[in-house]
């Protein structure tokens, strides 16, 4: 332990008592705030009228996606569980439908357009 550094000699502690001096005045400057005891009053009576909390969701402003369209849950579990190997059998069904001929709803009616 530094004993030097521990003294009471009057000029370390004349020197500390003007430093310290500021802060006092500092800390005495502002009066601490009274209180009204009729606000707090009124606040801790359970009569007292409050206005309705606003309610507004986060989920209010976001966009529905790409989708138009609903697909109802069950239905698309169950088109999705005839695929028993999962991702396997899913790549192989697209390719199936990629080869397949387009069905007469789908084929233009008219001469090509450019």
């Amino acid at each position: 332990m530094n004993v030097r550094f521990i003294s009471t000699s009057p000029a370390r502690l004349a020197l500390l008592a003007f430093l310290a001096l500021p802060a006092a005045a500092i800390a005495q400057a502002a009066p601490y705030p009274q209180l009204d005891p009729k606000h707090t009053m009124q606040g801790a009576s359970a009569d007292t009228p409050v206005p309705p909390a606003l309610y507004r969701s986060v989920f209010a402003g976001l966009p529905t996606g790409v989708e138009e369209t609903r697909v109802d849950w069950k239905k698309a579990n169950a088109d999705v569980g005839q695929f028993k190997r999962g991702h396997a059998d899913l790549l192989k069904w697209e390719q199936e439908q990629a080869k397949a001929p387009p069905k007469a709803a789908d084929r233009p009616s008219g001469p090509p357009t450019r």
